[in-house]
């Protein structure tokens, strides 16, 4: 399975980790592994190796300038139990880089979303209640790159391996 997503630095990681850990104290949730933290862009799923060298050269020619993001938000998803860091505002070059890359994967072939974008880093998954308000210090991630990423599922859990990566 294929996805574009934004990596955070290992100190992003930790910090964020960190965040959720506070929120997580004396609930039953699955946080998501430190290493694993992302931000997704766009969810390809299954394709093959053709559609996959595609979209590879579609993201080659999307341009952009680098931003940052602004975790400052807590909020949680019933019916996914998902704990989920969100921003209350969404940089334009964000929703430009989500745009383009919707165009590259119709320009593959493949079906782009359709929803809304919503930028949001799950913290927590089986989370069987609402926490309630948490107050998010605001937490900053420069972006400067995107990354093709390929996930594969072990007993041990979900592993994501870069594939390529393209700056902005």
């Amino acid at each position: 399975r294929l996805f574009f997503f934004f990596f955070p630095e290992e100190g992003l990681q930790r910090q964020l980790y960190q965040q959720a850990g506070l929120i997580l104290a004396g609930h039953h949730a699955r946080p998501v592994s430190v290493h694993n933290l992302h931000l997704t862009l766009v969810f390809l799923g299954l394709v093959t190796e053709e559609v996959r060298q595609c979209l590879e050269q579609a993201a080659a020619g999307i341009h952009g300038a680098p931003f940052s993001l602004v975790f400052d938000q807590v909020g949680y998803w019933r019916r996914p139990q998902v704990l989920w860091f969100g921003c209350s505002e969404t940089p334009a070059p964000l929703i430009s880089l989500v745009d383009a890359l919707n165009a590259a994967v119709a320009g593959c072939g493949l079906a782009p979303e359709t929803r809304p974008y919503q930028a949001h880093l799950t913290v927590a998954r089986k989370m069987y209640r609402d926490p309630g308000h948490h107050p998010l210090p605001p937490i900053t991630w420069p972006v400067e790159r995107f990354v093709l990423v390929e996930s594969h599922t072990y007993a041990e859990g979900v592993v994501y391996r870069p594939v390529r990566m393209w700056s902005l």
